[in-house]
């Protein structure tokens, strides 16, 4: 192994620094507030079974990840450190998984390396690895399905089924295309397709996967026929929508071309070595090591079967995300990690130290302008953390000059990068984003202190802003209720004809929200 035990215990740190750094800091954004507020009123209720927001039943996704959430709140407290850290674990935990799968056949470097390509590229390290979001903890369960049909060669069908069922019960029906595509081209693969122990065993874990799904179904229905309907009415119109969207043919075709390129750039700065197929010495030299590395050969040709069939669900599709293929990164950084195996061995034509040495100074210039920014435009102290970032980049730039094996540059460059660029963005852009940024926080601990003066026993709001309505809800240490024409209470909305008699109003950016008490309830 080339690369010193040192350098990787630095850049690990330098990782895990930008990983964490300011993790609970910026209020909740996009999807993290419904996610947040779904398992403070698990805990609020102690059902954890029939998702609510606001007291209202929720079934677009099923209730694993927030029920993760939930229990982090409960060690961690109702905080945006804790609904993230489920998250970050999980992106930790794939990383470990592709590490695993790789050690064996390619070895400990280039497994390292790999890992390192899906722990820092743009869509985990910049994105949802860092989010309180669904999308990573259901990627890691489904990567676990999917890997655990080569993984454990005796019961990998029921292995991975188990984990399909868990992922069927964090984010819905996906999960099923995912695993069954795959089991499909597994069995294609290795032959396996009219063998009665694979045909068992899919049986059986159809069992499992559907047996868990129905399990969940039955807890919060009783067997009710119109609560079962109406939770999969709503888990089938969540994946069935994205299906109607390519009657739009026009729109369906420019997507099924740009798409592979979106989902190429979410995976810079690694995604680079793929032009390294250009070189023609380099892509005979690849095929040449297929044929003599059959380890090699069987891994690329299962990733390549798993990847093709599920990519093209979403590519097809024109309302098809990035995100929803973020399982699949797993596969490509399988080829990133064989790529940096083959390239100790294979001398491409240009020269990595200069590239590398450009790029870190940019990042160099750019944080010692955004030291400056930082200081004049936000009201935090990160122009510190971005003037600390402008020395280490010329750090690296003396460690790169002097490093003379080309694995060190390779690795050194490109994690090294990805690593400085991300605390530069969050020192950067996230604290400009939260200086100007509505406080939320600060709106939803005062409307809540309002409420608490005038001891509620019951409260209800028509409320949608969830982005705020956490923040009602967490410091109130109560539930929030939808509103109910003969339920007494204190009720907070934008509609004044909807409180009764009002107690006070708050100002916020978005509008005025009345806080008053109904049918003299209090």
């Amino acid at each position: 192994m080339f690369i010193s035990k040192r350098i990787l215990i630095i850049i690990f740190a330098l990782y895990l620094f930008g990983l964490f750094f300011h993790l609970g800091r910026m209020y909740f954004q996009h999807e993290e507030p419904r996610r947040a507020t779904i398992a403070l009123e698990m805990n609020y209720s102690g059902n954890y079974t029939q998702p609510t927001v606001l007291g209202k039943a929720y079934f677009k996704k099923p209730p694993l990840h927030n029920i993760i959430i939930a229990l982090f709140f409960k060690i961690f407290k109702e905080n945006e450190f804790a609904a993230r850290l489920v998250s970050v674990l999980s992106l930790l935990g794939f990383a470990g998984v592709i590490f695993l799968v790789l050690k064996d056949i390619v070895g400990i470097e280039a497994a390292v390396f790999a890992s390192f390509s899906f722990l820092a590229s743009f869509i985990t390290y910049f994105s949802y690895g860092i989010l309180a979001e669904t999308d990573m903890f259901f990627s890691f369960l489904v990567f676990c399905s999917i890997i655990s049909l080569i993984a454990f060669k005796k019961y990998g069908i029921l292995t991975g089924s188990l984990f399909a069922a868990l992922a069927l019960l964090t984010k819905g029906f996906p999960a099923l295309h995912y695993f069954y595509f795959t089991l499909l081209a597994y069995g294609l693969l290795e032959k396996k397709i009219k063998d009665a122990k694979f045909i068992i065993h899919s049986v059986i874990g159809s069992f499992i996967i559907f047996g868990l799904f129905g399990l969940w179904i039955f807890s919060f229905s009783h067997g009710n026929i119109h609560k079962i309907d109406y939770a999969l009415g709503f888990l089938l119109s969540e994946s069935g929508s994205r299906v109607l969207s390519i009657e739009h043919i026009f729109r369906a075709l420019v997507h099924a071309i740009t798409f592979p390129v979106k989902f190429w750039y979410h995976f810079l700065p690694f995604s680079v070595l793929v032009f390294a197929f250009f070189n023609k010495h380099f892509r005979d030299e690849f095929f040449i090591l297929l044929q003599n590395n059959k380890k090699i050969e069987k891994l690329l040709k299962f990733s390549l079967f798993a990847f093709l069939p599920n990519f093209m669900v979403y590519d097809l599709i024109p309302d098809g995300r990035v995100r929803y293929t973020l399982v699949l990164f797993g596969f490509f950084a399988f080829l990133i990690g064989v790529l940096y195996y083959e390239l100790e061995y294979v001398k491409l034509d240009f020269n990595i130290k200069k590239l590398s040495v450009i790029a870190f100074f940019v990042v160099a210039v750019i944080s010692f302008v955004s030291s400056v920014f930082v200081y004049e435009f936000t009201a935090t102290k990160d122009y510190i953390v971005c003037a600390l970032l402008g020395f280490v980049s010329l750090l690296f730039i003396y460690t790169i000059k002097k490093e003379i094996y080309r694995q060190n540059l390779i690795f050194i460059s490109f994690v090294g990068f990805a690593v400085l660029v991300k605390i530069l963005y969050i020192s950067t852009y996230f604290s400009y984003l939260f200086t100007y940024y509505t406080n939320y926080r600060s709106y939803g601990n005062r409307i809540a202190r309002i409420i608490l003066k005038n001891n509620p026993e019951y409260v209800m709001s028509d409320a949608r802003n969830l982005r705020l309505f956490f923040y009602v809800e967490r410091d109130l240490k109560m539930p929030i209720h939808t509103i109910k024409s003969k339920q007494n209470g204190i009720v907070v909305s934008k509609h004044k004809n909807r409180v009764g008699s009002v107690i006070e109003k708050v100002n916020t950016p978005k509008g005025i929200y009345y806080i008053g008490i109904k049918n003299g309830g209090a």
